[in-house]
């Protein structure tokens, strides 16, 4: 088809036959055109998730007590196994002279802490790690949760030394740094959640825990040990009196 009479074709030129404009072609970014070209390739993949999201301190802590557990069960034999629970665990008599003092015990307030008597005993201190460390690390920090863990086991080891002063039986188990961590807890979600503790704040919650660690204490463990009901009260109201020294 022809334009009628000036001899030019109108489908060579697309700005309808003035041979006097020339049509300009605007570049493309190169994102864009990359985009244009293959959408399908540009695709945002979500971060990868860990099975288990544990904080790194309440990880490491765990860890520690699960391996020398494994050492004193599979790796020692039942007389060092024995041994080694009367050496590193928390004995009241070494200091008041109901039995033999030895240098090792001035590291027993720290070390009973990292032995547990049986498997029964370790997953149920396991498990309050994990429910109440891994919060309060995300709350306070790791280090200050460790360090509000071992403080509070100091705690524990001392009140139950206060009502058991020539007692020669060795406690071990981390129940005094957990209940201590129970403690800090508490406060970290009534802060959280606006003072939902309600009307009484945060007492029932003290008379509650200190009611069931009585009550366990006289009725002892289901595998059949002696659980120091006094070293879960000790630690769990140190954890308020340390993080009152925190001040936070």
């Amino acid at each position: 088809m022809t334009s009628g009479g000036d001899g030019h074709d109108d489908s060579e030129n697309p700005l309808g036959g003035n041979d006097n404009v020339v049509p300009l072609k605007v570049p493309r970014k190169k994102a864009d055109k990359q985009k244009a070209e293959k959408p399908e390739q540009r695709q945002d993949k979500p971060p990868s998730e860990p099975l288990i999201n544990m904080p790194p301190f309440t990880k490491w802590l765990l860890l520690a007590i699960l391996a020398i557990h494994l050492v004193v069960t599979y790796v020692l034999d039942e007389r060092t196994a024995h041994l080694a629970f009367i050496h590193f665990g928390f004995i009241p008599g070494r200091f008041s002279g109901a039995a033999l003092f030895e240098p090792l015990a001035l590291l027993t307030p720290f070390t009973h802490m990292f032995f547990h008597g049986s498997w029964l005993h370790l997953a149920m201190n396991g498990i309050m790690l994990l429910a109440f460390g891994s919060g309060v690390e995300r709350w306070l920090g790791g280090k200050r949760m460790v360090a509000l863990f071992i403080v509070c086991g100091l705690f524990g080891v001392a009140t139950h030394m206060a009502l058991n002063f020539h007692s020669i039986h060795p406690v071990i188990g981390a129940s005094g740094g957990l209940s201590g961590l129970f403690a800090a807890a508490v406060i970290m979600i009534n802060r959280t959640q606006g003072g939902a503790a309600g009307k009484y704040g945060i007492w029932p919650f003290i008379g509650l825990w200190i009611g069931i660690s009585v009550l366990f204490g006289l009725m002892g463990s289901p595998d059949g040990g002696e659980i120091a009901w006094a070293a879960h009260v000790g630690g769990f109201l140190g954890g308020f009196a340390v993080l009152k020294l925190m001040k936070v």
